[in-house]
């Protein structure tokens, strides 16, 4: 698409600039108003939410079209002064649904990350109590073989003391 600048008008008022282009388009259809907004934006280097297409001018059988275009210092002007196009309405809502997609797409990962946290949390909590009840157990056990030893020691003793009075 070859944008070729007709006439430019300065509006200080009403804080926009009124651009004439006259547009060849190649042969086929003649382009939507939101390729003409992104031609233009390309254009004149800003972002498109300041771009209004006001008049598409098209000859029939010609691949040409002169196109006029409002541009604007602020979206809040653009907003105050122009009626939004059908067209641009439902690429505005089609990026806000993609958005909102997006967000939820995020949301649902980071949830999903938090419970895998989570679970990692409480293996290693179970992991921990099964090593204290082994650490437990394990001093329970040499608690008893203590016990049975020092049962054995009292009972040698016992034998010794009667080995010891019957030889007397």
């Amino acid at each position: 698409m070859e944008l070729s600048l007709l006439k430019t008008r300065e509006s200080p008022l009403l804080n926009r600039k009124r651009i004439s282009y006259m547009v060849n388009f190649g042969g086929g259809s003649t382009p939507s108003i939101l390729d003409f907004r992104d031609a233009v934006a390309i254009e004149l280097k800003i972002k498109k939410e300041l771009i209004s297409i006001r008049h598409v001018y098209q000859r029939y059988g010609f691949s040409k079209a002169k196109v006029i275009v409002h541009v604007y210092n602020t979206r809040k002007d653009l907003l105050n002064l122009e009626k939004i196009k059908k067209a641009e309405k439902k690429s505005v809502e089609a990026e806000k649904k993609a958005a909102e997609e997006e967000a939820k797409k995020k949301a649902e990962a980071a949830k999903a990350k938090a419970e895998e946290v989570k679970a990692k949390a409480e293996a290693a909590k179970v992991e921990a109590e099964s090593k204290e009840e082994v650490k437990v157990e394990a001093k329970a056990e040499e608690v008893k073989v203590e016990a049975e030893a020092k049962e054995e020691v009292k009972v040698e003793e016992k034998v010794e003391d009667g080995k010891e009075t019957s030889k007397e």
